[in-house]
């Protein structure tokens, strides 16, 4: 006979519930089409919401931002607007910071070797291919393309990205500055070079009066080039900076208080607009086949994305592991020599942290109309307006895609950047490594300071 007890019921009032707590659960799981939810999700993507309706207005509205249309977009947006983003820049950025990363020469080189040599040598060999393998790919789009690689680096969108993703806006500003000014005199030697051939002749860029060189039409462009870099670059960022260092306090209570490295991200949506209501007005889009449109969107986010991650693994060096402080040894004798020649052939000494490394992915990939613009519009300023539209098709869809591109990996720069950087950690304090040697040396050590205190 089991004389264990019986199970006892729970009371009745157990399974009852608070009706408050019941509506505050309630609350709390809010469905995905909750209004504030939504709100929410439009507030933290309204960039991205905003190209799009940029580009929706420049298709319906070409003349209101075209160059020449109604607000003169020219000298409102390609001056007003970026004057104002340098402007901000200056009031944000510390002066020796700036200074730091102008000394830093490794970064420089880098980053203009990247814009400059690799970015396009590879688009010259894509067109290549497939210009001897695709005939559908309106000729005139594959050497927008190559047009599109001799770039420089946009003015505008990379500074703000790398500053809302955590990046080094230090590095990010003079980077700008520098590829801008190489720009002016390496573009028109490289768009020479590239179609010096009989295969590319036809996109020989022709000056104004219709000749068969740049060479009549280098002076204007040197002189439009430096009134555009100067007035809205150099101006504006060298009067923030006197601004700052004059006022340094207040200056820091209206950054706060107003969130004024915000506001640069909405005068980069009307760069975005005046762009693409140039294009459309030309009917430029129009005048290409569908099949070449494709093969733009696609290659241009194939190599935006690639790029990308290449500028991330050449300067993190991920296959080269950091120096580890208990692994090293006394260096005497030979081992110091070859830790001198080390200095100059260490690969390590090219890492970058993850700030200058963010900076280096927005601006050794990205490529502007800012400067771009006037640079193809003289260059080929002997070419017919629809030609001309076409050249510079690749450009805006690159750069147009560039910035949602890097509106999403602002996101992931960021959570990468929170995170700790473990090959510029502050290093701990070093220990040698013990070894038979070592230990009989220090024993040795020990039994003759024993000696000398008992005499």
């Amino acid at each position: 006979m089991n004389n264990q007890d019986p199970p006892r019921l729970p009371p009745l009032t157990a399974g009852k519930r608070d009706p408050a707590d019941h509506q505050n659960e309630v609350k709390g799981k809010k469905k995905w089409y909750h209004p504030y939810k939504i709100l929410g999700f439009l507030l933290d993507n309204w960039f991205l919401i905003g190209i799009g309706v940029s580009i929706v207005l420049a298709w319906r509205f070409p003349n209101v931002a075209a160059d020449g249309g109604v607000i003169r977009s020219e000298y409102s947006i390609k001056y007003g607007a970026i004057a104002i983003i340098f402007l901000i820049t200056g009031l944000t950025l510390s002066t020796k910071s700036l200074y730091v990363q102008l000394r830093n020469w490794k970064l420089h080189l880098f980053t203009q070797l990247f814009s400059f040599l690799f970015f396009p040598a590879v688009v010259f060999a894509i067109v290549n291919i497939v210009n001897a393998s695709h005939g559908n790919i309106d000729r005139y789009v594959l050497a927008g393309l190559v047009v599109m690689g001799v770039m420089p680096t946009t003015v505008a969108s990379n500074i703000t990205m790398t500053r809302a993703a955590g990046g080094s806006t230090e590095s990010a500003t003079i980077e700008v500055c520098i590829g801008n000014l190489l720009g002016t005199f390496i573009t028109p030697l490289l768009c020479s070079l590239f179609f010096s051939s009989d295969t590319w002749s036809f996109g020989k860029p022709i000056a104004k009066d219709g000749g068969g060189s740049t060479a009549d039409g280098l002076k204007e462009i040197y002189r439009q080039l430096a009134k555009q870099i100067g007035l809205a670059i150099f101006v504006p960022l060298f009067v923030g900076q006197i601004i700052q260092n004059i006022f340094p306090k207040q200056t820091k209570w209206v950054s706060t208080k107003f969130k004024i490295a915000k506001i640069s991200t909405f005068f980069l949506l009307l760069l975005i607009w005046s762009v693409f209501s140039t294009q459309f007005r030309a009917q430029a889009f129009e005048a290409v086949s569908a099949s070449s449109i494709i093969f733009l969107v696609f290659l241009n986010l194939g190599l935006y994305g690639v790029f990308t991650l290449l500028c991330v693994f050449l300067t993190r060096l991920p296959f080269s592991h950091p120096t580890s402080p208990s692994n090293i040894h006394i260096n005497t004798g030979a081992s110091s020599k070859r830790s001198f020649w080390r200095r100059f052939v260490n690969i390590q000494s090219f890492r970058f942290n993850k700030r200058e490394s963010t900076a280096i992915c927005f601006c050794a990939v990205a490529k502007g109309m800012v400067v771009g613009a006037p640079t193809l519009s003289i260059l080929y300023g002997g070419f017919p307006e629809q030609q001309k539209a076409i050249l510079s098709i690749p450009l805006v869809l690159y750069q147009g895609q560039q910035v949602a591109v890097a509106q999403i990996l602002v996101y992931f720069f960021k959570k990468w950047n929170d995170k700790p950087d473990i090959y510029f950690e502050d290093p701990p304090a070093l220990e040698v490594k013990d070894s038979p040697r070592n230990s009989n040396n220090l024993q040795g050590n020990r039994i003759a300071d024993e000696q000398q205190e008992k005499a």
